[in-house]
């Protein structure tokens, strides 16, 4: 693993501006990757990044390129 902090949900929903209750919805539904340790959820800033990328209306000029 990377030197990459994990997430809770309420630090995503906090970045994202969204209520916690739709990171962790998010996350139990698999739309959002996640590690479940313990009770506690926790996200990769990578992870939500790309999940990021592929809610967007748009593609990225990087993946219009490749493609």
């Amino acid at each position: 693993m990377n030197d990459d902090k994990l997430w809770t949900p309420p630090q995503v929903a906090e970045r994202l501006q969204i209520n916690e209750r739709t990171v962790t919805q998010w996350l139990r539904k698999g739309h959002l990757r996640g590690f479940k340790i313990g009770k506690e959820w926790r996200v990769s800033p990578c992870d939500l990044q790309a999940f990021l990328e592929g809610s967007a209306n748009i593609p990225s000029t990087k993946t219009a390129r490749a493609k």
